[in-house]
């Protein structure tokens, strides 16, 4: 039974000059052993502390002063403790123990145990109490989720999530959907007439949109915003079951089904929509069907129907509502389809192994439907329903069912699809349909009409085509749910990628009579020409007439009024612009665009401020303006979009806009020419398009290029020369380039020199180092720079100048943006960097030039175990030259911050011999202590403490280090016995110990240590007085030191003549303390374990040698 006898202790404090932490302190007796418990109130951790036991005393010091009460502990805890004292400072408390005890502490939050075990205590310490666990369990609970929503608000500060609410009032139900920016996680509830969205963002939902439209059904909605999400809380009227669910983790519906006098006022007649839909003829009698394989899935993370096996076949379930039939397909996991009609049949596919049964016969269904046929095609299931009606169909989708709607009612939360044009990398047109989520696209064909559909399935929400289109190459038929093409060209592609369909040809789409291959001019292509301008007419090199001209439009832009003076200041613009004077029609355009009235203005005004932008070296200004959809289609937009794609190092999309506005560029004058012809140049040197490159090389008229310009023409010659294999006329042409020295082309010819000079191995790496280093530092602020600091790196690292490497490699990535270029040099360096110090490339350096690299770039050390291996290798060429300090603290930051577990033991156990070896033993100590562990091998476990006991010796704990070897046998360990009687000046103990060890085997031949450690002995009698243990010792090895140089000293000091004060007697103590215990140490240690021998000291440091 447990006996507590405990005294809790409150210590009431005035007000105190500095703060002072309050300690309640508590001290109980359990079963089989003393506890302590010191709390800190008012913290939730404790303060730094240590606790010392020594000779019977048990120290606790802080770093900070503490307050506590002290009772008599010899009456609160007699069994364990005579007394209790705060230190006079307040940093530490000291208890006096009745008994040697065993200690053992633990910490809990702002709690501190430490039990005090008798010394034969068995099996494991104890534990904390329950209640504390408890209690530290709560409290990690609680700060986990403080954590994780102080994160959420971190993350939403960052993503800027926020809900849009589509609002849908469907024939037979009321529609809300939540459509979040990112991935969110939703949790519905609801008690009474109360519903609860609760959403996980922090962040408010705009409900204008739903308050606006509320049903009957729904009496009021407000949002509540906490640190732990957002709340949508909807007040219901009696009666009402809503269904929530999640379409994914960015989209969530809520759907409340209407009373039957909302459905009647959502009826529309069949009549009415008849007037506005596109019918199809009617097809012929029914025939055979074929439904085709899938081409692609969409890559959007989609539930994919396919994935899964048949689950139990579903039957649809047909009911009247109002007068619509409607046909539900109760699927039990997420489902792809599409739906079309096509005279009075009406196609369905399903992409699911799931078998589908025929609907109960009804009233209902037949009052729609002549037949209702299912057929099966491997993971797509096809249902084909011939009408009796004329009446509409719609497809939408409740929960994971898809619900087929056929009546006079339309189901407006279909989602329109569109279709829209765009040009893939070679120029070509080529369309795309926006589905959401796409799945599969299929091969059908009609049996009924003969002739082959593409039909690609998606998931809900619902999107259909409203009418058919008609295009050259193909039709798009209106459909229920999906896409439906009907190719008239053999070539045509449809296929899925991301959230759309895309329908191109090899060639290019021919989407109209007008969109085949343009041909364009200033004077025959004008309804193509919309932003065109004409800067050959503006453009005036005559200064005193430019001047003239610019001060009569300023004057214009000043007096003028309304649109005049907005058609005035667009007028001065383009003029600046056309005569290059980018920032200055910069200026015009933002006064204009600030009090713009005239819509008809609004692209122009656009485009010139995107072409002034340009001019401006502006250009993801100027991009923000021409990737608008407004100017996808406008040649003149796509010519001054390559220029600024080639700016912003876009250099893909660059020759894309490049191939499609190139047939324009004769009715620019020549400086808008050589932009162009430059821009679309480098984008195709740097996309390797070299054919390209030549066809634009030849447009450029030579004579009309200023000194900067033909640099850059011989520059490109070069690029183009270089991928066609022409070395030798590359370098030529980058010679001349080089020799115009005009600083922009001169550093890349510089950089591509060495390039090629590097690739044919005729490189001279000294002087390119120098040439390069030298242009690199004059060149900085684009990705040539970065470029260029690669190679001069990689040159460093072949020429073995490894410093200027390692710095070349630093600079750059600290002054350049993230990139590929600068990851790949990263890595580069990080693998010269492992070479060296892992893979023997430094043992070609002096050491102390190889240390000093080493900590001049260490934090390119690897993590894991070969930047391990790699700090084990510094270790040992540190140990080579004698720094013992600075190998220990590599060895200690490893245990510190990279091991765990065994690794972590051995890699201490060679950290506190070599902490020995410097004459540290507390840091031995310490190496020790920080890594103990049970289940270690005997022999590393034996290792450990032989090197902890020769720490206590040399740390003045003789005591301690003889308890430890107790249990310790083995001539090592005797030899520590040795120096420890020593140093306690048991003379007497530490001479029969010797006697002992080298007496065992009267064969061994003596080394020199051994001899000196009988002489030890000698020395050890005289000084205890023990005349017989002379005689004995004398008796027992004067044939075995007869014939050596110690001999001398061995027959004085056993001889009865031997004078304790005379001079012979003390040159032989001398002798014998001047032989290094620690030195000796090491050599044994050595010999006896299978230690790493570079790694452990031959010989300990000249430092405080004792």
């Amino acid at each position: 039974m447990r006996l507590w006898l405990s005294a809790l202790l409150w210590l009431v404090l005035g007000t105190l000059a500095v703060a002072q932490d309050k300690v309640q302190l508590q001290a109980t007796a359990e079963q089989g052993y003393g506890r302590l418990v010191l709390e800190f109130n008012g913290r939730l951790d404790l303060p730094k502390y240590k606790i010392v036991y020594d000779n019977n005393v048990l120290s606790i010091t802080f770093d900070d002063t503490v307050t506590m009460a002290m009772p008599d502990m010899a009456m609160t805890l007699p069994a364990y403790l005579t007394i209790g004292r705060v230190d006079p400072d307040g940093r530490g408390v000291r208890f006096g123990l009745r008994n040697p005890v065993s200690i053992h502490s633990m910490e809990a939050g702002e709690k501190l145990f430490i039990d005090m075990l008798p010394v034969g205590w068995q099996g494991l310490p104890p534990s904390l109490p329950p209640q504390v666990v408890a209690e530290l369990t709560q409290r990690a609970k609680d700060a986990q989720i403080l954590a994780e929503q102080k994160q959420k608000e971190e993350q939403a500060k960052a993503l800027n999530p926020h809900a849009t609410l589509q609002i849908g009032r469907n024939p037979t139900f009321f529609r809300t959907e939540f459509d979040w920016s990112t991935d969110t996680k939703a949790q519905y509830t609801q008690y009474g007439t109360t519903a609860t969205i609760s959403f996980d963002w922090p962040v408010a939902v705009d409900l204008y949109q739903l308050k606006s439209n509320l049903p009957s059904e729904i009496v009021a909605a407000t949002n509540s915003v906490s640190s732990k999400g957002s709340d949508v809380i909807l007040t219901l009227a009696p009666g009402v079951t809503p269904r929530f669910y999640a379409v994914d983790s960015q989209h969530f519906t809520f759907d409340v089904d209407l009373n039957k006098g909302e459905i009647g006022q959502n009826e529309t007649t069949a009549d009415a929509l008849a007037k506005k839909a596109d019918q199809v003829a009617q097809a012929q009698a029914a025939a055979k069907l074929a439904a085709g394989s899938s081409t692609s899935a969409a890559g959007t993370g989609n539930v994919m129907a396919s994935t899964y096996a048949p689950g139990t076949p579903i039957t649809p379930t047909v009911d009247d509502n109002g007068g619509t039939v409607r046909v539900s397909f109760p699927f039990d996991q997420d489902t792809a389809s599409a739906a079309f009609r096509r005279g009075d049949t009406l196609w369905m596919l399903f992409d699911t192994p799931t078998q589908i049964k025929q609907p109960a016969q009804s009233d209902a269904l037949k009052s729609i439907a002549s037949a209702f046929t299912v057929i099966s095609a491997g993971d797509t299931q096809v249902v084909r329903i011939d009408l009796s009606t004329s009446k509409l169909a719609t497809l939408a989708s409740e929960g994971r069912s898809w619900v087929l709607s056929i009546g006079d009612v339309l189901l407006n939360a279909t989602q329109p699809l569109e279709l829209k044009r765009s040009r893939d990398e070679n120029g070509h047109f080529e369309m795309t349909a926006v589905l959401g989520k796409p799945f599969k696209e299929h091969s059908f064909r009609d049996p009924q009409v003969g002739d082959v559909l593409d039909v690609v399935t998606a998931f809900p929400p619902s999107r259909a085509a409203a009418r058919d289109l008609s295009y050259v190459d193909f039709d798009a038929l209106k459909t229920v749910q999906g896409l439906v093409i009907r190719p008239d060209n053999d070539s045509l592609q449809v296929s899925v990628v991301d959230d759309h369909a895309l329908i191109r040809s090899p060639d290019g789409l021919y989407l109209s009579d007008q969109d085949g291959p343009r041909v364009f001019d200033s004077g025959n292509a004008s309804q193509f020409r919309d932003s065109y301008v004409d800067f050959a007419a503006l453009k005036e090199d005559n200064p005193a007439t430019f001047t003239k001209r610019l001060d009569e439009l300023s004057s214009d832009a000043a007096v003028k009024e309304g649109q005049a003076r907005e058609v005035a200041r667009l007028s001065l613009a383009q003029y600046y612009v056309g005569n290059q004077f980018g920032q200055e029609a910069i200026g015009v355009l933002k006064v204009l665009s600030s009090d713009l009235k005239t819509d008809d203005l609004s692209k122009k005004v656009k485009l010139t401020t995107a072409i002034a932008d340009v001019l401006a070296a502006r250009p993801q200004d100027a991009l923000g303006i021409l990737n608008s959809p407004a100017f996808s289609d406008e040649v003149d937009a796509l010519l001054w979009r390559t220029i600024a794609r080639t700016d912003a190092y876009d250099y893909l999309g660059a020759r894309t806009d490049a191939l499609a506005s190139d047939s324009v560029i004769n009715s620019y004058p020549v400086w808008v020419q050589q932009k162009f012809l430059f821009a679309a140049i480098r984008a195709a040197v740097e996309t390797n398009d070299v054919a390209t490159a030549q066809k634009y090389l030849k447009l450029i008229t030579f004579a009309q290029l200023s000194p900067e310009d033909v640099t850059w023409y011989q520059l490109f010659q070069g690029r183009v020369a270089e991928m066609l294999g022409q070395t030798q006329e590359a370098l030529d042409t980058y010679g001349q380039v080089i020799a115009a020295d005009v600083r922009p082309t001169r550093a890349e010819a510089v950089y591509r020199t060495m390039l090629l000079l590097r690739q044919t191995g005729k490189i001279d790496l000294t002087k390119a180092t120098q040439t390069l280093a030298a242009e690199a530092m004059l060149w900085r602020g684009n990705p040539l720079e970065v470029d260029m600091d690669k190679l001069l790196a990689e040159l460093y690292f072949a020429n073995k100048d490894y410093r200027h490497g390692f710095e070349t490699s630093r600079d750059a990535a600290a002054h350049s943006k993230e990139s590929k270029p600068i990851d790949d040099l990263i890595a580069e360096t990080q693998q010269q960097f492992t070479d060296l110090f892992l893979n023997g490339g430094a043992d070609q350096l002096g050491d102390l030039d190889a240390l000093s690299l080493y900590y001049d770039f260490r934090e390119l050390t690897p993590a894991g175990n070969k930047g391990d291996e790699m700090i084990r290798n510094l270790a040992r060429r540190l140990v080579k030259v004698d720094l013992l300090g600075q190998a220990a603290d590599l060895l200690q930051y490893q245990i510190d911050s990279r091991l765990k577990g065994v690794a972590q033991a051995q890699v201490a156990t060679d950290l506190a011999l070599i902490r020995i070896a410097n004459r540290d033993p507390e840091g031995a100590l310490k190496a020790i202590n920080q890594t103990q562990m049970s289940n270690l091998t005997p022999t590393l476990d034996r290792e450990r403490r032989i090197l902890e006991a020769r720490a206590l010796i040399d740390a003045d704990r003789e005591d301690l280090a003889l308890d430890l070897l107790s249990t310790v046998t083995g001539r090592d360990a005797d030899l520590l016995r040795v120096d420890g009687y020593w140093k306690t000046k048991n003379y007497s103990a530490a001479s029969d110990m010797i006697e002992n060890i080298y007496s065992a085997d009267p064969n061994e031949v003596l080394n020199q240590d051994a001899r000196m450690n009988i002489v030890k002995a000698a020395v050890g009698l005289v000084l205890a007085g023990d005349d017989l243990g002379i005689s004995r010792l004398r008796s027992k090895f004067s044939d075995r030191m007869a014939q050596s140089p110690e001999w001398p000293m061995f027959d004085y000091i056993t001889s009865p003549n031997a004078d304790v004060s005379g001079k012979e007697f003390k040159a032989a103590a001398k002798a014998v303390a001047d032989v290094d215990s620690v030195n000796a140490f090491l050599k044994a240690y050595r010999q006896m374990y299978p230690v790493d021998q570079q790694l452990a000291p031959s010989a300990a440091s000249q430092k405080a040698a004792a």
